[in-house]
C-alpha cells in the first residue's frame, strides 16, 4: 500500500507518478502516464475537466497489467 491512510488520496498524474514510482531514474514520462490513462490501463477519477488519479488504485491496476511472474522449473 503506498498511502497510510485509509482514505483514498486523490492527485495530479505528476504527483502520482511521484507516489508510485519514487526513484526518479525509473519514472516513466508524463506523456507514458497519460497514453496508458487513454489506454484505460490506470483508472482515473474526473472531476468537472480535471483528473485525478488515487496512487493506491494506480499501482494496483499497473501490478495486474504489467507484472511477469517467473517461469517455474521443472
Amino acid at each position: 500500500m503506498v498511502t497510510s491512510s485509509s482514505h483514498p488520496q486523490l492527485v495530479g498524474a505528476e504527483d502520482c507518478i511521484k507516489i508510485v514510482f519514487p526513484v526518479e531514474t525509473s519514472r516513466p514520462g508524463l506523456r507514458t502516464f497519460r497514453a496508458w490513462q487513454a489506454k484505460g490501463f490506470i483508472p482515473v477519477h474526473k472531476i468537472g475537466r480535471r483528473t485525478y488519479f488515487d496512487p493506491d488504485q494506480v499501482r494496483a491496476a499497473l501490478e495486474r497489467r504489467f507484472r511477469i511472474d517467473p517461469i517455474e522449473a521443472r
